[in-house]
């Protein structure tokens, strides 16, 4: 079943670096349509059908901010773990552990692009997919990054460590370093918890190093994505 995306940056996004993936471009009759993605559209000769808006309204059957535009791609495929292992010198692969909210998954997944992460590592079950909603806060960028399913991320640390790569978690604890006095190594994994319950001590357990992003006495956390979009940073300066 192919998945249903909005949004016109979203599918601007997708038909202009992958159009492969498009099946069909749906339009609202009336609607000023953008010559950006029009010029786009013709370019790729990708299918494309104006309607009327309850027909529209059946097809996308949610409410959500689909700017009158929606498009059929094909469904997300998942790498596997050894996918996201090379021989490259530097190489940073994040590890989320049951992330749930697909706005966190997108804006975490755009964070890693921007950063030049290599893969992500996700649990095949008790975590969202990528869906349209993940699509969509992504920027359609889920596109551009090996993501792998996994059925234990413990299993997937062992065999990352057996690669060379040293863990790196994100956790709350009186023992953890600063990120700001963290030193990253070329090879690394960084391990990220869930909303709310943060990551389990069994791969904490797994983990080489403890880190925190230190914060003032009024907020003790940060919103997951956010948090990881500032050790991604970190970790790309050294």
């Amino acid at each position: 079943m192919p998945n249903l995306v909005f949004g016109k940056k979203n599918i601007f996004s997708i038909i202009k670096n992958f159009p492969s993936l498009v099946e069909k471009i749906y339009v609202v009759k009336g609607f000023l349509f953008d010559n950006e993605i029009f010029e786009v559209v013709k370019t790729k000769n990708l299918k494309l059908e104006f309607i009327e808006n309850q027909k529209f309204q059946k097809i996308l059957n949610q409410k959500v901010n689909h700017q009158n535009i929606i498009a059929y791609v094909k469904d997300f495929e998942y790498s596997q773990l050894q996918d996201l292992i090379s021989n490259k010198e530097n190489q940073t692969i994040l590890v989320l552990d049951r992330v749930q909210d697909p706005n966190n998954f997108g804006a975490i997944i755009r964070s890693a692009v921007l950063f030049g992460v290599d893969g992500i590592v996700i649990l095949d079950r008790n975590q969202v997919d990528v869906t349209a909603a993940v699509l969509k806060t992504s920027a359609g960028t889920a596109y551009e990054i090996a993501i792998a399913k996994v059925a234990n991320l413990a299993n997937a640390l062992n065999v990352l460590k057996q690669k060379g790569f040293w863990v790196y978690a994100s956790y709350l604890s009186n023992d953890a370093t600063n990120i700001a006095d963290l030193k990253f190594e070329n090879k690394k994994v960084i391990l990220i918890g869930s909303e709310g319950k943060g990551l389990s001590n069994k791969l904490v357990s797994h983990s080489d190093f403890k880190f925190k992003i230190n914060t003032t006495n009024i907020i003790d956390s940060l919103n997951v994505s956010v948090a990881t979009g500032i050790i991604l940073f970190k970790a790309s300066l050294d």
